[in-house]
């Protein structure tokens, strides 16, 4: 695991406000003097002493998804049910920290001998992982609340598809194929975190839109007057005001993002760019390194790769066989192949080719004193 990683807390293992730890800690102090989960009577006894609203404390706990919170109840509305804390909930309290390592333990183990089973190509091969030998195996006899065991698996999102039962050797477990995403797990967080992945996975990030309209042109015009205060000539010719202007319109159908793309890859030909090459981007690309640090050519060299991928783009309107290499091009984009939404790839495509000439303006700009 990265550093970075470790020192992401997921939410659900963030402090938690008063009440709540509050709620946790009466329950973990229960089960940890009994040996079982406290009725949910004693719980909202307790919590009225302090002047807390079980229902309330309830309703402000973290969820991940499905329900998964530190702590859970049935809702039945008996004040015999069982009020239980997840190891989401564990976690919040020092004092069941060998509870949370020996249910993470048992995870890594549970997804190793499913991973490790033998299977076969004609029928299905059942892992059966029984309850004793987890214990043994493991070292967990001493553990103060090993006989839970079944119960905290079969409440963790991780293990509770797994098939579950008892036979004369006293109880198993069936671990699933969705328990491999916990094989390696490190520590509660990390946990935590894969479980989040799992069950509510990040949206995907919103397609990027130009802050004006004018902001492809405006982009275009800036990096021309550095260049010609660097080099001391022109580097953008606009070949039509009729094309150009394209570039300010919206987009609402395949044909007008081709139209668009067309419009931008006319923009790119006319670059001036002294030397010898196929196009503008090989010219930029022996051009630059003479005028620029090494560090600065790592982001030109990305910028031109990406500006580059914008005429892959345009080749698929034109050209029947380069249908290929704009479906490779589109990931860059933020975009998937194929498109169904034409006006925002239109605007990250705008944005990305925005940033690319940015990219160009300032590292060209940086060596102006130098010059």
């Amino acid at each position: 695991m990265t550093e970075q990683a470790r020192d992401h807390i997921d939410p659900l293992n963030a402090p938690l406000p008063a009440d709540q730890q509050a709620l946790l800690q009466i329950i973990g102090d229960a089960v940890l003097a009994v040996g079982t989960w406290p009725i949910y009577q004693y719980v909202q006894a307790k919590l009225d002493d302090l002047d807390y609203d079980i229902d309330v404390v309830f309703g402000r706990l973290p969820v991940l998804a499905n329900g998964y919170a530190p702590a859970r109840r049935d809702r039945t509305g008996h004040e015999q049910e069982l009020v239980k804390l997840t190891i989401a909930g564990m976690a919040h309290l020092p004092a069941m920290a060998s509870t949370v390592d020996m249910f993470l333990r048992v995870v890594r183990e549970l997804a190793e001998q499913r991973v490790k089973a033998v299977y076969d190509p004609t029928k299905v091969i059942t892992v059966d992982v029984p309850g004793r030998q987890l214990i043994d195996t493991l070292g967990l006899t001493g553990e103060p609340l090993v006989d839970l065991l079944p119960e905290l698996l079969q409440g963790e999102p991780s293990t509770w598809i797994g098939a579950r039962g008892t036979n004369d050797d006293g109880w198993f477990h069936q671990p699933s194929t969705f328990i491999r995403r916990f094989r390696t797990v490190n520590d509660v967080n990390d946990y935590l975190s894969r479980m989040r992945n799992w069950l509510a996975p990040a949206a995907p990030a919103a397609i990027p839109q130009p802050t004006s309209p004018l902001g492809l042109v405006t982009a275009f015009d800036y990096l021309d007057v550095v260049w010609r205060l660097r080099f001391g000539r022109k580097l953008v010719h606009v070949p039509s005001t009729e094309r150009a202007a394209k570039l300010v319109f919206e987009v609402t159908s395949s044909d007008e993002f081709t139209d668009r793309l067309s419009a931008l890859g006319e923009m790119f030909k006319a670059l001036d760019v002294p030397g010898t090459g196929a196009g503008p981007f090989d010219r930029l690309r022996s051009h630059l390194p003479n005028h620029l640090p090494d560090e600065a050519m790592v982001r030109v060299t990305a910028a031109l790769d990406l500006l580059q991928k914008v005429t892959h783009l345009r080749n698929a309107g034109q050209h029947v066989g380069a249908a290929g290499k704009a479906a490779q091009a589109l990931p860059a984009f933020g975009l998937s192949y194929p498109i169904t939404n034409y006006q925002e790839a239109w605007w990250a495509v705008q944005a990305h080719v925005i940033s690319a000439l940015d990219t160009l303006r300032e590292e060209v700009q940086a060596t102006i004193a130098d010059a």
